[in-house]
Formats: structure tokens, C-alpha cells, sequence
């Protein structure tokens, strides 16, 4: 991948040339060896690569539970009295009814793993990663929930919180950031979020998937990410959802802007996967703010094609009016797709350390915003701060001058976990790691040239450089505790109608072994209650209807916890519990409710609120009692009894006037 030059790295708006003049291999190992990584920063890389993948979480936690992994809320120090204090408390109030789902969420009966970091708790000026975690009472390695959430929301603009503190508290937690210009466009953000965790869809958008990628002429960047990583993820994710997902692709000639305007409008899927340049503009220019990130489209006709125009690229102001974006998360492969730093990694001032601007001020790009803070709008965007190289993708093959080998692992991981219903920050951690291990690696080749006087040489330095600049700068842009397609009253209904036991008959386990595999299969979790809380402050305006009609944001937000109640109370009435023996995949299927599964039921019992019992039991090819699957069975039905009645004092606790 790495020649003697690179060429990879954006278009730019205004004269349809690439971004950046392409670097040899000389510079980029000279830049490397300029900013090695602090030992702080190192030591936190070092830790995270001895974390599991799939628990950065402290062992036990789960990561899709809130009530377990947490999730925090952090603002920039505004100083009390300020301006600045006056419209964060505007921002809060306008994200309010998110905040009180959050809230109830992540706390359980004797523990609340919710945090607000405001006032005194706030990200302070000049902190770092591991300053602010400090004075939060967390430390370095797998993450501990009861001392600080997991999930964390950043909200203020990358000036106020850095992108280099969000990349690397992004290390160890699930991190993501909104930063909008209205007040109106944080309300709704919040809005969409409710609506899509509380109400049925109002399309059949929760199992399709969208990859849309270019390959303009005479492009080596587009070249290589048609052929080496749209479609091949297209295969790859057909073969591997493609019997619970619809799997579409648009590539080449039928990446145009026009189908891209309609992927982000009226036909919007629930996971969108573009694979494009990105625009970017000069420092300074008047349409940096609005069209930098806009994803560039085969409509341009490649790097001699002269100058672009508007028509060649999508912005975010070219989002429809009546466009329909509910549940829909958007992943961009692009330069600048998900925001722009106000220095550029990739160069500097002659041979000195000093810093060339790329922008007056960093800020989150204006696709991402307006996908996010409209009605109907998006969950979150995933993309790129600065520049996004083929590096993310393919690597060098040693064995071979100029060769290269794909490696896809990464995005088909986090894009898998997507489409399973795992949450975004989680999702993430695959590229988290990649970027962890890849800076780890530099910052030890960088030790041993400038300590050691080991020689190193400049082509595996330039590649680790780019390598690790690239892997860090992925960002995600709204809620990382957001999903894709599992509403979380949907969730919450299934886990009350019971458990599916998944016992295990590998060869050499005793059955003692197959039931302790089997428990936390059998936990029954408490449903999340929907909760807003109407402080005194809160302006009427809540509760009016837009020009629309439609109803207020805490108007929307009573429907649902009515609506919730209402399908909580219809299913205490009856209970049921399933038990499958040998068939796993079957039984999770049949646990998030696929018609299609048609795993092996051992034992059945379904328990009325009147008191009528139906019971069966297992019996062996003898035509006797499984006495040790029974008895797994009794423990799920006495388990899923208990939280039947926790949630009947849950509901009767939300009903005014009626005492539990």
C-alpha cells in the first residue's frame, strides 16, 4: 500500500486537486519521530491491548445492560453566572428528557451508574484524558463501572473538548459526542432517541443495510476502497446476516448522488455504509463550515476531471426537508466525514515541530449534524476526523515490494456487532484496539531509534505512522449507547415473557458444569423504566405542538411510558418460560424472537395471574424424568416469578395515587 508517495487523502472543494501534495516516505517517518506518544498515554495503550475485545468492561459487566456498564454525560466547564453556563443549562434542559432515561436506565436497586459531569465534574481546559479520569476516581485498564460509566456522551464542541481527549478516552470506554447550533437541534436529537428505544417502527427499516461506494476514474483512493473494502463487506455481511438482514449495495456507476439523496431521504435504511472521498476546503474558506465531509460521488468525473461543483458531492444541507431517518445509524468511510480538526497531523512548517491550520477552529462536520438534530432524524454517525487513508483497510505485504493484503477484520467485526443490536460505543471497541496495538508498536519502533540508536527504517516508520494517525481519528457522533433495530421496550418484553436455558453437552462436562453455563442464560432482566422528570424550570413549550402538529417532546415522551406501562401490564398477566436443550444458535434465535428459529423445547411452563399452571415436564428415550434439566428449568420459572413481581410493583409505583 505504502509507495514512495501517498496520494490518499481527500479532495479539495474548491479546485478538484487532492488535499494534500503526496508525501514520501522520508517525511512521514521524520513527523513520527517528532511527536512520539507521552509515557502516560503510553502505559494506557499498554494496558488496553491486555483487555479481552469482548469485555473492556471489568469481568462480569455487561456491556448492553446500562444498569451494569453505566453511562455519563460530559460538558465543558462553563464558569457559574457565564453566558456560557446560561446556554449549557439551555443544553440540558433541551437534552432533559434523554438525560432522565439515561438516568433510570443505568441505575439498579442498591447502585446508580449515571453521571452528569457539570460544575465541578466538567472537562476542565487543558486536561488530559488521564487528568480528567482522575479527579472522575478512575484509573488506567478495564473499565469499572461503579467508579466511572462506560458509555460516555461528550457534548460541546471539539474546542471545548478536544479530539485528542475524545480519541484517547475512546481507549478504554465507549465514547461518542453531539455538538449541534440550536437548542432546537438537541431537543430533537433527544427526541429521536426516545422514540426509537420506546415505539415500534413505523417501517420495516430494523434489518436492512445499505453499502454505497465510488470508484471515480483514474482514483487510486477509490479504486482501492470499491474493490477492497465496499463490496467485499457487501459479501461478507450477506453471507453472514443476509438470512436476518436485506443486504443491498450500490457501487461504481450507481453510487451517484441521486441515490445517495434517496439511501439519506425516503428510502433510508437502518444501516447506511458509505465508502467515499471526503471534501475539504482551505482554511478559512466560506464553505468549509457547511460542506467539508461531504461525501464526494461518482457523479465527479476523477482527479483530471478538472474543478467540482456542488452537484458532484452530498452535503448535509442537501438532506430533504421531509427526509425519514428514524433508527437509521450512518457509518462514513470518508476524509472529514465525521469532523475537522483545526491542525493537520499530516504536515508542518518546514522542518520545525510547528502546527499547520486546516481550519480556524475544529468542529463536528455538517453531515453528521444535520443527520442527527432534525425531526425523523438519525441515531448516530460514525466517520472520520480528518483525514481517512486506505491504510484503515489494506497494509503493506513484506513478503512482497509493493504489495498489499486487505485486512477487513475491524469493520467487519464492528459492523457485525451492529447489526446483532449491540450498541455503537461498544461496537467500536474493535477499532479502538487496532489503534491501541498499531500506537503501542510506533511509539516502541520510535523508543528504539531516538533512544536505543537502533536503525529503523523509514518505510516501516512512515507505515506505522500513517497506520496509527489513521486507526485513531475514527469518531462516533451522537449516543454510543445507542442501537440499531432493538427498541428497548422490545427488548425489555421479550426478557419479561422469560429465559431460554442454552445447555451445553460438550464432550468431558459434567451436567454441574452445563448448569452453571447454563444460569446467566436463564436471568430474567427487570425492564428499563421510561421515566421523565418535569422540573420547574421547564418552559411550556414542551408540551406545544410544532408546526407540524405533531406533539411536544414531553407531550411525545408521556405516550411512550404510557405506552410502556400498558404492554408491561398486558404481559405480567401470563408468564412463560422455555427450556432448550443442545441447540444454542436455536435457542438464541428463539429468545429475540425469530419466527424462523426452530430450536428443541425440553421443558415448558407458562404461569397465569389467576392462578392456572401449565406444566412440561422433560423425560428421557425411557421415558423418565431429566431430573437435572428440571431442575434447571425450576430455577429459570422461580427466577422469571420474582421478576414478574418486581415488575408489577414497578408499574404500580408509576400510577398515581396507587400504592404497591
Amino acid at each position: 500500500m505504502l509507495n514512495d508517495t501517498l496520494v490518499f487523502n481527500g479532495v479539495d472543494g474548491s479546485t478538484g486537486d487532492y488535499l494534500l501534495p503526496p508525501l514520501g516516505v522520508t517525511q512521514l517517518a521524520r513527523l513520527a519521530l517528532g511527536h512520539p506518544l507521552s509515557t502516560p498515554e503510553r502505559d494506557e495503550l499498554d494496558l488496553r491491548l491486555g483487555v479481552d475485545i469482548d469485555y473492556p468492561l471489568k469481568e462480569g459487566e455487561d456491556p448492553d445492560d446500562l444498569a451494569q456498564a453505566g453511562w455519563a454525560v460530559v460538558f465543558p466547564f462553563a464558569r457559574k453566572g457565564s453566558k456560557a453556563a446560561a446556554h449549557q443549562a439551555a443544553i440540558r434542559e433541551a437534552l432533559g428528557p434523554l438525560l432522565a432515561r439515561r438516568r433510570a436506565q443505568a441505575t439498579r436497586r442498591d447502585e446508580r451508574r449515571y453521571r452528569e459531569c457539570v460544575g465541578a465534574d466538567a472537562y476542565r481546559p487543558g486536561e488530559t484524558k488521564q487528568q480528567f479520569l482522575a479527579r472522575m476516581g478512575a484509573g488506567p485498564g478495564a473499565v469499572d463501572p461503579a467508579k466511572f460509566p462506560y458509555y460516555v456522551l461528550l457534548v460541546g464542541s471539539p474546542e471545548e473538548i478536544p479530539y485528542r481527549v475524545q480519541y484517547q478516552i475512546d481507549v478504554q470506554y465507549g465514547v461518542g459526542r453531539i455538538h449541534f447550533d440550536t437548542l432546537d437541534e438537541y431537543a430533537r436529537y433527544a427526541a429521536n432517541v426516545i422514540e426509537a428505544e420506546t415505539q415500534p417502527r413505523p417501517r420495516p427499516l430494523a434489518r436492512t443495510l445499505a453499502l454505497w461506494g465510488v470508484e471515480n476514474p483514474g482514483d487510486r483512493a477509490t479504486h482501492a476502497s470499491a474493490r477492497h473494502l465496499a463490496a467485499p463487506l457487501a459479501d461478507y455481511l450477506e453471507r453472514d446476516q443476509g438470512d436476518r438482514w436485506r443486504v443491498t449495495r450500490f457501487l461504481g456507476e450507481h453510487a451517484t448522488k441521486a441515490r445517495l439523496a434517496s439511501l439519506l431521504g425516503a428510502d433510508a435504511p437502518s444501516l447506511l455504509v458509505t465508502a467515499s472521498h471526503g471534501i475539504g476546503f482551505p482554511a478559512g474558506d466560506p464553505r468549509q463550515r457547511a460542506d467539508q465531509g461531504a461525501l464526494l460521488c461518482q457523479d465527479w468525473g476523477g482527479p483530471h476531471a478538472g474543478s467540482l461543483t456542488p452537484d458532484h458531492y452530498f452535503a448535509g444541507d442537501d438532506i430533504a426537508a421531509d427526509a425519514d431517518l428514524r433508527g437509521l445509524v450512518g457509518f462514513h468511510f470518508a476524509c472529514f466525514g465525521a469532523g475537522t480538526p483545526r491542525y493537520d497531523d499530516f504536515s508542518r512548517k518546514g522542518d520545525g515541530p510547528g502546527l499547520v491550520d486546516i481550519a480556524p477552529h475544529a468542529f463536528v462536520a455538517r453531515l453528521p449534524q444535520r443527520m442527527l438534530g432534525r425531526a425523523n432524524g438519525a441515531l448516530a454517525c460514525i466517520g472520520h476526523v480528518d483525514r481517512a487513508w486506505a491504510s484503515s483497510f489494506l497494509q503493506a505485504d513484506p513478503r512482497q515490494s509493493g504489495a498489499v493484503t486487505a485486512q477487513r477484520a475491524v469493520f467487519e467485526s464492528a459492523l457485525k456487532r451492529l447489526m446483532e443490536g449491540r450498541r455503537v460505543g461498544h461496537a467500536m471497541d474493535y477499532f479502538d484496539l487496532r489503534y491501541a496495538e498499531l500506537a503501542s508498536d510506533l511509539a516502541t519502533r520510535i523508543e528504539d531509534a531516538t533512544k536505543y540508536n537502533v536503525a529503523v527504517d523509514d518505510r516501516e516508520l512512515a507505515q506505522l505512522w500513517l497506520y496509527t494517525n489513521d486507526a485513531r481519528d475514527y469518531a462516533v457522533i451522537g449516543d454510543p449507547a445507542v442501537r440499531i433495530g432493538v427498541p428497548e421496550a422490545a427488548a425489555d418484553e421479550r426478557a419479561r415473557r422469560g429465559a431460554a436455558v442454552e445447555l451445553s453437552h460438550a464432550a468431558g462436562r459434567s451436567p454441574s458444569h452445563a448448569r452453571d453455563a447454563a444460569a446467566p442464560a436463564a436471568r430474567a432482566r427487570a425492564p428499563a423504566p421510561v421515566l421523565a422528570r418535569a422540573d420547574d424550570e421547564l418552559d411550556y413549550r414542551w408540551f406545544r405542538s410544532g408546526p407540524d402538529g405533531q406533539p411536544g417532546i414531553l407531550a411525545q415522551l408521556a405516550q411512550s411510558v404510557f405506552g410502556a406501562l400498558h404492554r408491561a401490564v398486558s404481559d405480567v398477566l401470563s408468564l412463560e418460560v422455555t427450556t432448550y436443550a443442545g441447540d444454542c444458535d436455536g435457542a438464541r434465535a428463539a429468545a429475540t424472537g425469530d419466527a424462523a428459529a426452530q430450536p428443541r423445547p425440553r421443558a415448558y411452563t407458562c404461569c397465569k395471574i389467576d392462578g392456572d399452571t401449565i406444566l412440561s415436564v422433560p423425560v428421557d428415550d425411557r421415558g423418565a424424568v431429566d431430573a437435572e434439566l428440571w431442575g434447571v428449568h425450576e430455577r429459570a420459572v422461580a427466577q422469571a416469578r420474582a421478576q414478574r413481581a418486581d415488575t408489577l410493583k414497578l408499574i404500580l409505583s408509576l400510577l398515581p395515587g396507587i400504592a404497591p
